[in-house]
């Protein structure tokens, strides 16, 4: 858009107030995306007030290079461009504009501290479809300020295309600092992360996330570049609509729209302050502006439920006229108590209660924000409406709601929370595991695929969910598929390939037993050889009926071999090599990159030798890539990269107490509908350590719990740590044995020997865990394996195993 014309015609254009003050406004500390972010918001404005237009809506931004003399930063769109009355203003420090209550930005004040924070130097060429000219102005703030002067000049140059239009901003002069910032190695990647994730909303396009309606997610395709390089909008990785959860007896969606009226209210034209809607003003409570007009207000956007667990990556995005003001926000998963102003936390409260997935993003275009746009004004009266309109008055954690006397809390995000706040793997959940425990690592390893866009598998839940049925198809099965179809049924011996008349290991089949004397009638014609059966048949046969090995399941990249993205299978049909010798484990290379790997989980090495058939898969992979080794590297060496690069195989202390989180929730689940009836008794009972530790593990979790009520209800078996549930199941056998919460048997026995040995059989595992928990000592390979073994012995042991 730039021009070559000669002619320029010069005028000034007034900068009130004081250049002084334009220069002191570069030292707000602004990062460099937030002043590219005040430019950007200025010409998105414009685009959301011009929706009708046929062309694509582009900002092409330019940062300085390693190697540039003389650097720059500018922004050029091809908006609707400026008259000179509307540029005048613009440049005005604090000017708001026209509008302001639907814009991002004020082009006035934001303009000013971004430039002045990025250069000395600032040039805004603009122009209108029709005009003649481009206007241009120039504000050097040095000369500026040793002029005192508040006046600058304005050139015009003729355009060579009457039809083009568009601003552009040049910042030249950069300070030292952002200069050299800008400059470092990845930091326009950085930057485009960051305009990415601001500005997600503005810039996505009508079905940005597979499975998930248009409506709660859709964007306005908006276009971004930085030095010719787009900018993704950075997609959130959340749960297919059509995914559900079922509490209570309904079905709980995995994405919740968010759609909540509002009393239209006045909008002051100078200042953007929205008016008391309660108040017939006739001037702007905040300027005592006369321009004020009636408009629409409301709350929308969308909860829902992210694939994988993070310490930090989750919470609320809320967004101001399409820009995210604040991103993975919190407060709305704590309870503000009216009465003492305490503050209750309550997500994420589930095991590992560090991690949460509840994420969202909201639409508060009515809310007043601070100046540099990094939070809403919180002690607003919208602030506070909206707060109560999105996660209600009481607790959103039921019994806390129902003790301190609030109705169950229907809001939208309470249905969400109701929905999501556990962790347990499984459909109950929506949780990834692997028949043992969840596998949090690889999924969230999943979802950085997601996030990357190079990866379109993962665009969609598909393997996430493959990942949640897994897991409950083997739970407590060491592994072994319980459904199982195709040849061989239950992993018989298959006959496929074979000729002649003798089965294995058996006598002939095709005629009655004549005691070794020839039959006298005409033997009948051989039966017709069976197919060969094709390698490619017989993979399908190996897949058929197999399980997926999901924490095994991914992308392989080792620096000297390459890479290979390894799905693993686990199969009871006996698998032969390409000599039909039976073997544990196989690998075979697929198109590209694809990797398939199988075992043989009945083979005689892991049924009666104890090994895991996961060892096996992670040699098959190593040895696979060890074929291209270059320099002769033991395939052992390989074995142990390739083992590092999947981190749920850790058996590491962290990774064994997220299992023993995971499994002693599942028992207490399973326990508190049996206690309740008889919580008094059983708290009675109990040694007094165990009353002692439960309760003081409640204060931890919750310091306004009224503790009476909680042991009288028999919710005390939530803050029961392993030594607690054993000692409860010592109490009552009877009422936790024989199925209810622990498979073992024990009302059948009649000697009192073998009943005490039952339930000694039951709570040592849970006696083991509690050592280990409590243990603060460093723990040796061989005690961390010890343990993992006793956490097994207990998963199986658990009601609901397979």
């Amino acid at each position: 858009m730039s021009s070559d014309a000669t002619e320029v015609l010069f005028e000034e254009i007034d900068l009130t107030p004081s250049p002084q003050l334009l220069e002191a406004l570069g030292d707000i500390p602004y990062k460099p995306w937030q002043c590219l972010a005040e430019l950007i918001d200025n010409s998105f404005d414009d685009f959301l007030t011009d929706p009708d237009r046929s062309e694509a809506q582009e900002v092409w931004i330019t940062l300085p290079k390693p190697i540039d003399d003389d650097p720059i930063v500018s922004l050029l769109d091809n908006g609707r461009g400026m008259s000179l009355e509307m540029l005048q203003s613009a440049l005005k420090a604090g000017y708001s504009g026209k509008r302001r209550y639907g814009s991002l930005g004020l082009f006035g004040m934001g303009f000013n501290i971004a430039t002045a924070r990025l250069g000395h130097h600032t040039e805004v060429r603009t122009t209108r479809a029709g005009d003649p000219d481009w206007l241009i102005v120039e504000i050097d703030l040095r000369r500026l300020a040793q002029n005192d002067s508040f006046r600058t000049p304005l050139r015009r140059e003729p355009k060579q295309d009457v039809s083009d239009h568009g601003t552009e901003v040049i910042v030249r002069r950069l300070r030292t600092e952002i200069a050299e910032d800008l400059k470092k190695a990845n930091r326009h990647a950085s930057v485009r992360a960051d305009l990415g994730r601001v500005y997600s909303y503005l810039l996505r396009g009508e079905n940005p996330v597979p499975g998930v309606p248009d409506g709660p997610m859709a964007g306005r395709g908006f276009r971004l570049k930085v030095n010719g390089k787009t900018v993704s909008p950075r997609l959130p990785c959340v749960w297919s609509a059509s995914r559900t959860v079922t509490k209570e007896g309904r079905e709980i969606a995995a994405v919740k729209s968010v759609n909540i009226p509002l009393a239209s209210a006045l909008a002051c034209m100078k200042c953007g302050h929205w008016q008391n809607p309660n108040l017939a003003l006739e001037r702007c409570a905040e300027c005592d502006g006369d321009d004020m007009q009636l408009r629409e207000r409301r709350i929308h956007g969308w909860f829902g439920v992210q694939r994988y667990l993070d310490e930090s990556d989750y919470g609320i995005d809320f967004l101001r006229n399409g820009r995210k003001i604040r991103i993975g926000d919190r407060s709305l998963f704590t309870w503000e108590n009216p009465d003492d102003g305490t503050l209750v936390p309550e997500y994420p409260v589930d095991i590992p209660a560090t991690q949460g997935r509840i994420v969202g993003e909201i639409h508060l275009d009515h809310v007043p924000v601070g100046y540099q746009k990094t939070d809403f004004n919180r002690e607003s009266r919208d602030w506070r409406h909206a707060v109560v309109a999105l996660r209600g008055e009481g607790p959103m954690r039921p019994k806390k709601a129902k003790a301190l006397g609030y109705p169950s809390n229907s809001s939208p995000l309470g249905e969400i929370f109701k929905g999501y706040q556990e962790n347990r793997p499984g459909v109950g959940c929506l949780i990834p595991g692997n028949g043992s425990t969840a596998i949090h690592e690889t999924a969230r390893e999943w979802g950085v695929k997601f996030h990357s866009g190079q990866h379109p598998e993962f665009l969609s839940d598909e393997i996430w969910y493959q990942a949640v049925l897994a897991h409950d198809e083997n739970r407590g099965n060491g592994g072994v598929p319980t459904r199982l179809t195709g040849s061989g049924g239950a992993g018989g011996p298959s006959l496929a390939g074979r000729t002649g008349l003798t089965p294995l290991g058996g006598a002939p089949t095709d005629g009655p037993d004549l005691g070794g004397v020839a039959p006298t009638s005409t033997p009948a014609p051989p039966p017709e050889p069976e197919p060969v059966e094709t390698e490619e048949q017989r993979f399908e046969r190996y897949r058929d009926g197999a399980r997926q090995v999901f924490d095994l399941t991914g992308e392989v990249t080792l620096p000297r071999l390459g890479r290979k993205a390894v799905t693993v299978f686990e199969t009871r049909t006996p698998l032969l090599d390409d000599r039909e010798r039976p073997v544990p484990s196989l690998a075979r290379l697929g198109k590209g990159v694809n990797l398939e790997v199988f075992v043989h989980g009945e083979h005689i090495v892991f049924r009666e030798y104890g090994r895991d058939p996961r060892d096996y898969a992670l040699m098959e992979i190593a040895q696979t890539l060890h074929a291209f080794e270059p320099d002769g590297q033991k395939v052992t060496a390989v074995a142990a990269e390739v083992t590092r690069q999947f981190s749920d195989q850790r058996v590491t202390e962290s990774a064994l107490r997220d299992r023993a989180d995971s499994l002693l929730g599942r028992v207490r689940e399973l326990m508190t509908p049996i206690v309740a009836p008889m919580a008094d008794e059983l708290w009675e009972a109990v040694p007094e350590a165990v009353r002692l530790r439960a309760e003081r593990d409640a204060g931890r979790a919750d310091a306004s719990l009224d503790w009476p009520t909680v042991v009288k209800q028999g919710d005390f078996v939530a803050h029961l740590d392993a030594a607690g549930i054993a000692a409860v199941v010592r109490v009552r056998p009877a009422a936790f044995l024989d199925g209810a919460v622990f498979k073992t048997s024990w009302r059948g026995w009649s000697d009192t020997a073998v009943k005490d040995r039952q339930v000694a059989q039951t709570v040592r595992p849970l006696e083991v865990i509690s050592e280990f928990l409590t243990d603060p000592g460093a723990k040796t390979r061989l005690e961390l394996s010890l343990a993992r073994i006793t956490f097994d012995m207990l998963d199986q042991s658990i009601a609901g195993s397979v």
